[in-house]
């Protein structure tokens, strides 16, 4: 997935509805979340999170999360969000340690080849993370969708009953149709590989002909578009 070198990413806080760019983003967040505190919940040990596609950071989300919460809250968020199409594994890098969560068809085919440093998802982020920690989280081990995540700040405060929150997230970006040029709606993923832009609009994504054109999909604002049977 192409960088979009020298495009300038805008998001939407999800507070208050303002639109800025990625950098100022992390600075509005800062002050718009004393204004918009829920009244409901109780006090906790809250993480702010900038998570981004590792190759293509054009994609992009701020989450707000207690501390409370493991990693496996995370992960099922992130796939809800972003990532889920066959269930396939994920896992979380933390400085030396990998983080998986369990299951029997993983334990029969790892078996004695498990990494020694591997770990459960369910260990609670206040005992592994702090301001400035960063990680990584992978998606399939086939088709990967690897994520980058830091902690940007930490407070006491309050996101209601929740245990993780979204605070903004990039606007789509706009593709361009291969052909004429017009918004695209449609990728191929075989064409992602071979071609600079795999991309097409309604039109033309009914005339594309590659030599797999069954594998087109839809346009969606994921860094997971495009990717085995992602559909958004």
């Amino acid at each position: 997935m192409t960088s979009m070198s020298g495009y300038t990413s805008y998001g939407i806080c999800a507070l208050c509805g303002k639109r800025t760019t990625k950098a100022a983003m992390t600075r509005h967040l800062g002050s718009c979340l004393a204004e918009h505190e829920p009244s409901r919940g109780k006090d906790a040990r809250l993480f702010r999170l900038r998570i981004e596609d590792a190759y293509s950071p054009i994609f992009w989300m701020d989450v707000e999360i207690k501390a409370t919460a493991t990693l496996e809250v995370l992960d099922d968020f992130l796939r809800h969000k972003w990532l889920e199409c066959c269930g396939h594994l994920s896992a979380f890098y933390i400085d030396e340690d990998t983080f998986m969560v369990p299951s029997a068809y993983r334990m029969e085919q790892v078996g004695l080849f498990a990494d020694p440093n591997e770990r459960s998802m369910k260990v609670k982020l206040g005992g592994i993370l702090n301001k400035g920690s960063r990680f990584e989280h992978v998606y399939d081990f086939g088709t990967s969708t690897d994520l980058k995540l830091r902690v940007v700040d930490e407070r006491q405060g309050r996101i209601g009953s929740d245990s993780v929150r979204l605070l903004s997230q990039n606007e789509a970006p706009v593709w361009e149709c291969e052909v004429c040029g017009e918004d695209a709606s449609w990728i191929c993923t075989f064409c992602m590989y071979e071609r600079g832009n795999p991309f097409y609009c309604e039109l033309h994504a009914e005339d594309h002909e590659c030599e797999e054109p069954e594998m087109v999909l839809p346009v969606v604002n994921s860094p997971r578009m495009g990717m085995c049977g992602y559909d958004g």
